[in-house]
């Protein structure tokens, strides 16, 4: 069971449908729960493992879970607006839901056939500017976001 700090003011149901409609997405259900009730923060434990397609494990953790809020840090509709509208980063399928220390994202699915599957997105790995982007630096973390909560743990030294 994992728990979260500092998360920002629990969405309400009408919140999150507005922004849902205004970035005109709908997020999978696991996922808006876990907003209406705790809206972003830092989970413990935070480390999650993927494989990558050379058949190799890596791992790396949250940093924080990005919240819909008027707020500067970890925005999720500023994410959103950097990396699917501006420029379009990410392959159309997924949404930024977390950041990891590092600049790279932990991504939700919110079409398509994996719809509510997680992703880790590798920034050192992306295509180039003007290119399509693809999931050649995407990496399957779990089918759901509850297995993704689920799989959540410490670093084991």
């Amino acid at each position: 069971m994992i728990s979260v700090r500092d998360s920002k003011t629990p969405l309400t149901e009408e919140v999150l449908r507005a922004t849902e409609e205004r970035l005109g997405i709908v997020l999978p259900e696991e996922y808006r729960s876990f907003l209406l009730i705790h809206n972003g923060g830092h989970p413990t434990p935070d480390v999650f493992k993927f494989g990558t397609h050379s058949g190799r494990y890596s791992d790396s953790c949250v940093a924080w879970f990005l919240a819909i809020y008027d707020g500067e840090y970890s925005n999720f509709e500023t994410y959103f607006m950097r990396y699917k509208l501006h420029q379009q980063r990410l392959p159309s399928e997924l949404v930024a839901i977390a950041r990891d220390p590092g600049g790279n994202l932990v991504c939700i699915a919110v079409d398509g056939a994996q719809k509510g599957a997680i992703f880790f997105w590798d920034h050192e790995q992306e295509c180039g500017d003007g290119d399509r982007p693809t999931f050649s630096n995407v990496y399957l973390i779990a089918d759901s976001f509850s297995a993704f909560l689920s799989s959540l743990h410490t670093v084991e030294y």
